[in-house]
This record gives structure tokens, sequence and C-alpha cells, in this order.
């Protein structure tokens, strides 16, 4: 954006949306149109009217809009369900699914207009592996044009969010940023607490009975908890990247006393050990043991260790609290939760399936080197390709064989690498709680940065990635800026007086 004269100015400026009137336009539409929705019987009339809204604030104000999404992508699921036509929550050509992705595709829109996006080695790992996407994108492999355009949607879209993060993320903006997914990560909890232990809404055991999702039936009549999302691994991921917020926020001094915050993070914590997806358990086990060495600027190796301690404390803890049986909502979940951390390669666990189909998704990469397309390990290849199901393997180095062959494996492991030292020297380097949270995001979501069915979270992810990569200078002088001076003042002095010396 230019001015009449030619010269720059920045995006948000004063006579655009200012961040204010930007929550007050997107919450008063999104309450309105829901109303509407409920009266017109038309899920339809929801995404009328929110993605306008959505692209207006987003062009003129991308740092609004980085507050406001997070809080769009919590409560995606339950508006899908509980606005009518809003049942089927899985990719169904829903327009509702768009607004996120359609606001993001604006920001970085806005960011490449600005002129100033830089090319580090990680952006250029990053871009490597997008251009790579948009190629795969029309890979006869997958079966039709629209699996591959629908594809894009779960693994290009949500990375470009690195773009958006490199070229606005400010320090100030990243802390709002983590404020924002704590205390949404709290309001998911207490919902889910109250799906599990007190009932499901009719809204949400309406599109249980419909869909007939087998991941939420524990035995024994339990029904796993989901939250506000669209599944209830998505519910757990994102408490798990909320655990790591509100972690991290325990070292800023804010106005929050600190009883209040210890409640805050025990309730998050306690959820998602209920919620008995053991993956995200053990992911933010490693998350916070890596978060605990990195603090102290350990070394690499050390840093490695302290994560497998972290993984190996919760296995203890579990094996002294014990796995026995349980009655009642809470023991048959406590039950299923302590026996699959205790013993996690056991006959109960999915863990050997997970792994088993990663390490098929990698040898089809070397087999099929050309891939099988980007729509083919998403959800679009069911919905677009006839008589085929998704080929996702859970885990993100089979997803990248499968859909990109070998050359999107290599990209792959050259990416995890360039953005896990990123995030480890941002945080060396910042010597603060705010240089741990991007290390704690992607370490909570190990192997699923691609996974664009986690809608919010993957772009959680790589909106970390880009403020590590944006903030590393800032970071720099955080860390090593000397200790401000003080000029020293002037003193009138008599004609023929020797000047004094003064310590600045």
């Amino acid at each position: 954006m230019t001015t009449t004269s030619g010269s720059p100015t920045s995006i948000g400026s004063a006579g655009e949306l200012s961040g204010r009137s930007a929550w007050f336009y997107v919450t008063v539409g999104a309450v309105g149109s829901v109303v509407v929705s409920l009266v017109a019987g038309s899920h339809l009339i929801l995404a009328i009217v929110i993605i306008p809204l959505m692209i207006a604030v987003a062009w003129s104000n991308p740092v609004a809009m980085m507050s406001l999404l997070p809080v769009w992508m919590v409560l995606l699921g339950f508006v899908r369900r509980f606005t009518p036509g809003g049942g089927n929550i899985t990719f169904s050509g829903d327009p509702v699914i768009l607004v996120g992705p359609i606001a993001i595709l604006i920001m970085v829109f806005a960011a490449y207009q600005s002129g100033q996006l830089r090319l580090t080695p990680l952006a250029r790992a990053v871009f490597a592996i997008n251009v790579l996407a948009l190629v795969e994108a029309f890979n006869p492999g997958q079966g039709s044009l629209l699996t591959g355009l629908g594809g894009l949607l779960f693994m290009l879209v949500p990375t470009a969010t690195f773009w958006v993060a490199q070229r606005h993320m400010t320090t100030d903006l990243l802390w709002r940023i983590t404020w924002i997914v704590a205390l949404s990560s709290l309001g998911a909890a207490i919902y889910g607490l109250y799906q599990q232990f007190s009932q499901f809404p009719s809204w949400d055991q309406a599109w249980i009975n419909s869909k007939g999702y087998t991941a939420l039936n524990l035995g024994s009549g339990v029904v796993r908890a989901f939250g506000t999302f669209s599944s209830a691994q998505e519910y757990a991921a994102f408490l798990s990247v909320g655990l790591v917020a509100w972690v991290a926020l325990a070292g800023k001094a804010t106005r929050m006393v600190w009883p209040l915050h210890l409640a805050c993070t025990i309730t998050v914590a306690v959820t998602l050990f209920y919620e008995s997806q053991r993956t995200s358990v053990f992911l933010t086990a490693l998350a916070l043991g890596v978060m605990a060495a990195t603090r102290f600027k350990m070394k690499p190796v050390w840093i490695v260790l302290a994560g497998l301690a972290g993984v190996g404390a919760l296995i203890g803890a579990a094996g002294f609290f014990g796995g026995s049986s349980g009655s009642g909502t809470g023991g048959v979940l406590i039950s299923h939760q302590l026996s699959g951390i205790t013993d996690p390669t056991g006959a109960g666990s999915s863990l050997p399936g997970h792994l088993h189909a990663t390490w098929h998704g990698m040898s089809l990469g070397v087999t099929h080197p050309l891939g099988r397309g980007t729509g083919s390990v998403t959800l679009a290849a069911g919905r677009y390709t006839a008589n085929s199901a998704s080929h996702g393997t859970e885990f993100d180095p089979g997803n990248m064989g499968v859909a990109y062959g070998l050359l999107g494996e290599i990209l792959y492991f050259i990416l995890a690498a360039l953005a896990l030292r990123s995030v480890y020297r941002f945080a060396v380097r910042r010597s603060d709680y705010l240089g741990l949270v991007p290390i704690g995001f992607l370490l909570a979501t190990s192997f699923q940065w691609f996974n664009g069915d986690l809608y919010a979270v993957c772009w959680l992810v790589w909106l970390m990635l880009g403020a590590a990569d944006s903030l590393q200078g800032e970071a720099t002088d955080v860390a090593t800026a000397p200790a401000a001076t003080v000029a020293a003042p002037y003193v009138w002095r008599k004609p023929g007086e020797a000047r004094r010396s003064f310590r600045a």
C-alpha cells in the first residue's frame, strides 16, 4: 500500500480498522449472523456475513486479524454444530470452513504487497515446500484436480501464516497471541469438562449420533469430549499448546495473581489428561521438559535428554498411580490414560499402528518418488475422488512420502531441522519466557505441523515459526543489549573553572 506521494504506509495505520473496532465489528457480525442462521434455518447465512467482514479486517489490519483468528478457529467446530446445516463438520463443502483460509490468504497477499519479506534459510525451506504443494496439487495420482485444490486448504494455507508472522510479528503481538491461546484453551477446557462429566448439549449429541465417530467411544458407555472443536484430536492438540502458553506466561509479570494463574494451568492440564489422548500427553511432557532445559540455556544434547526425561517422568508417575480399571466416567478415562502411558507399545496402544502407517508412507515416497498429490492425504480425497479414501498416515513424515514423494520427505526433514534450530536460537537469545513459546508449540505438536485437519492448531505452529524467524534480530538485542546509560546533566561553570567529569 502506498500514499499518493509514493511513500509506503503501514497496513493498519490511522484511518483504517483499529484493533478494537475490528473485534467489535467481527463479534457483532458473528453473533448477528448466527442469530439470522438460526431463524432462517440455513448455515449459508453465517458464511455470507462473516467472510466479507474477515476479508475487510485481514486486509486493513492484519495485526488485528492475527489476534482474532485464534478465537474464530477455536469456535469453528462449535459454530458449525450449533447453527442449522452445520451438523457435518468434516470437509463437506461447507463455506464456513473457508473463513479462516480466506483471512490467511488475504493477510499473505497484504504481506507480499508490503515488499518486506525476508528469505532466510528457514524461509527458503518454507517457500520450497509451498511451491511443491502447489505443483503436487496437479498430480493425477490423487484422482481429480478438485482433490488437489481441496488439499491446498490443509497442506498449503496453514503454512502461509509463516509469511504473515514474518512481516507483522512484534514482541507485544506475540505476548498477546499467547494470552489469547491460553485463555481460549481455558474456555475450551471448561466446556469440555461440562461435556465429559455433565452432559453433551443437544447440538453436540446430534453430531455424535449422526457421525458415529468411533474414536470418541472408550467403552463402558463413556464418550470422549471434544470441546468446541471439530474432533477430539484437535481438542487435545489445542489443550497441549494452551498448557504450553500458560506455563510460559507464568514467567511474565501480569495482573493475574499467581494462585489464579496456577488454578488455570492445572485446569487445562487436568482436562488434557482426562481427554485421554495419549499422544498429546506425551508430546506435552516432551515440550515442557525441553522448555525447562532451554530456559537454562543448556546445550542441544542436554535439551534432548531433558525432553526425554520429561516423558520418562510422565511414565514413572503413571506407573506409580497404576493403571487398574475404574468405574464411572472418571475411572474409565483415568484407566484408559494410565494404561496407555505405562505401556505405550502394548496391545491396547495405537502407537504401533501409527508407526507402521508412518513407515509405510515413507516407503511409498521411495517406491513412488513423484508422490500421489497434495490432496491424497487430506479429507479432500474422500470427498472429490470416487471410491477413494484418505491415505493419511497420521504423522508428517509418512504424509510427506505419500503426497510429495521422495523430494517431499527430503524437504520436510531439512525444514524440520531449520525450524528447530530457529526456535532454539530464538529462545536462547531472548533469555526470557516469551522465547519459550515457539519451541513449546512446535514440540507439543511434533509430526503434526502439516495436519490441516487440526484447524485451530496447525496454522498457529507456522505463526510461531514465522515469529521466531522474524524476531531473531530483536532476540539478539534483548539478550546482548547493554544497560541504558544516563546522559550527564548540564552544569554551569564559572569562567576559567576547570571542566568537571561526570559519571554516565
